[in-house]
């Protein structure tokens, strides 16, 4: 699939480790994210660990009432419901970002590499499109395994 979109998105430490283990197949948002299908997610771990460790795929962004996603998804999201509930409560809609084909990284990139390498860099509040131009994005694909990716296709 040729791919020229590219975000950096934050995720706290403990749902991006279930992304990368598979187990995570849902992210959830409560704003939308206007990004097509097929778009490349590079994983900013939020603090203590503050990196980017691995990137996957956005097949698809599935706008639903919380209701149906705890009905539909709830194993593939990795969250306790209490935790879902406080998060999404005055939401009448949320997105849902399926993810797959993770891949770890080479090297995470520490929060303090990243400033010095690309400064200035902030770690996006909700997301950031990159542009393929951009030093951030040489940053990171430096760190991509060659063998998981064609670079023409990013």
């Amino acid at each position: 699939m040729q791919n020229k979109n590219n975000i950096i998105i934050s995720i706290h430490p403990q749902y991006a480790s279930k992304i990368d283990s598979g187990e995570k197949l849902y992210e959830i948002r409560k704003r939308k994210l206007n990004i097509k299908d097929g778009t490349r997610l590079w994983i900013y771990r939020t603090l203590p660990e503050a990196c980017v460790s691995s990137t996957a795929i956005v097949e698809t962004v599935i706008s639903i009432s919380p209701a149906q996603a705890w009905k539909k998804y709830s194993k593939s999201m990795c969250i306790e419901k209490k935790s879902f509930d406080s998060y999404t409560k005055d939401c009448n809609e949320i997105y849902l970002l399926k993810i797959s084909n993770v891949i770890p990284l080479k090297k995470a990139l520490t929060l303090t590499e990243l400033r010095k390498k690309t400064p200035p860099f902030f770690p996006p509040q909700f997301f950031k499109k990159l542009d393929p131009k951009e030093e951030i994005m040489k940053t990171l694909l430096r760190e991509m395994p060659s063998s998981n990716i064609k670079r023409k296709e990013l």
